[in-house]
């Protein structure tokens, strides 16, 4: 899938002024970024075109201001994150007044606009005021790169802007596309999903396609509890979610009619509060008794799951699988993740996605050196494996049209 991507590296790219869209939308707690994965990957990219002597115009988002500007959600914490990084110098400046900041930088140079969901014509619906926000920048650059795997919704920055310039992806893209082709396309069985999570809501269309793909699928955290209750097991007070249980019915009758087993938790580690401090009980039943919150997957699981993983020769995880941010309750998360990481066969190809899921690697010490690839792109990753198309790639193969 999007094999005829134009890629950076092909691009005639020498002294050029070239504006990159990058992913620099990460968590932050007290001003400080706890976890810059995103920043990190599109590095490569950045340190290419500055070696090319080009002028380096960074864009990103962060969160969602709603077209106004918030402090909170600045893009300043990931200028000097960058700059760590790069151990170089980053400039800044807003996109209604940079013009002279990209006339004036000199070759090699980065400069980082501020957030572009400041501004009501980065998401606008109307694709003819989207166009009309970004064209400014357009006329002040040569070359555009898209590097932001994970941003795939209809906005200015990855619709329209690529289509007024010569386009290409990045490196992060590219890798991004190589690894899931490859997953999707050609996976060696068995192949298993380990998914997690909170809410299976965003999950249901790759549920739904996995579970016509996959040898075994392992699922876990809060969705597991949504998938018990539709087998009629007691879930005590645990979170699930009432509107999707028919949801749940139907995929796991798909399951068996696709041979594709599932497995859900058969004990859990359980608190009497839905808090952090809450005292972990063991429950080594699946049934889980009133009064209980199911917060982790308890020892028999991982055992279940790990028979499953050690024989796995392709591997897709997506999510954790218990409240992994409290240390009571972060084991199951820890022993899959290790699981995947170092028991499975030396030629086993394994991929691991979505915020969740990175931030949980590197919280709990999980190496992403031990999987062939971590995807920084969660739902566009998921749709991606589900068959998906994105006209952000389809420009970035010259087939979509900005009148359409």
């Amino acid at each position: 899938m999007y094999h005829n991507i134009r890629k950076l590296s092909d691009a005639n790219i020498k002294n050029k002024t070239v504006v990159v869209r990058v992913n620099f939308d990460v968590p932050i707690n007290n001003g400080e970024i706890t976890d810059n994965t995103r920043i990190a990957s599109s590095v490569k990219t950045i340190e290419y075109l500055v070696e090319n002597n080009c002028k380096v115009v960074l864009i990103s988002h962060m969160g969602r201001p709603e077209g106004e500007a918030v402090d909170d959600l600045s893009l300043m914490p990931a200028r000097f994150e960058l700059g760590k990084l790069l151990n170089k110098p980053i400039k800044f400046a807003h996109i209604e007044a940079c013009e002279n900041s990209i006339k004036f930088m000199e070759q090699g140079e980065i400069l980082l606009l501020e957030n572009l969901r400041f501004h009501k014509g980065e998401e606008s619906k109307k694709a003819k005021e989207r166009e009309e926000f970004i064209k400014p920048l357009a006329a002040l650059c040569d070359i555009y790169v898209n590097d932001s795997f994970g941003v795939y919704r209809e906005h200015a920055s990855v619709l329209e802007l690529p289509q007024l310039l010569p386009s290409y992806a990045g490196f992060a893209m590219v890798k991004e596309i190589e690894a899931l082709s490859k997953i999707d396309e050609s996976p060696e069985s068995p192949y298993i999903a380990v998914i997690g999570g909170v809410k299976m809501d965003t999950k249901i269309p790759i549920l739904k396609s996995l579970v016509k793909q996959v040898d075994t699928m392992l699922i876990g955290g809060a969705m597991a509890y949504t998938f018990l209750k539709a087998q009629g097991v007691s879930i005590g007070d645990s979170k699930f979610e009432k509107e999707n249980l028919k949801t749940a019915e139907e995929i796991l009758k798909s399951a068996e009619k696709n041979k594709c087993e599932i497995l859900l938790p058969v004990d859990h580690i359980a608190g009497k509060e839905f808090k952090e401090n809450t005292k972990p009980i063991e429950i080594t039943t699946q049934q889980i008794p009133k009064g209980h919150y199911g917060l982790d997957i308890g020892p028999k699981t991982m055992s279940q799951f790990r028979e499953v993983i050690e024989s796995a020769k392709t591997i897709l995880w997506n999510g954790p699988m218990g409240v992994f941010e409290w240390e009571n309750f972060n084991k199951g998360t820890e022993a899959i993740g290790e699981y995947i990481a170092l028991s499975t066969p030396k030629d086993a190809y394994k991929i691991a996605g979505g915020a969740d899921t990175t931030y949980a690697m590197l919280k709990l010490r999980i190496k992403p050196k031990r999987f062939n690839h971590v995807s920084i792109g969660g739902g566009m990753m998921l749709n991606f494996l589900s068959g998906g198309k994105f006209k952000v790639l389809d420009v970035l193969c010259g087939v979509q049209k900005i009148s359409e």
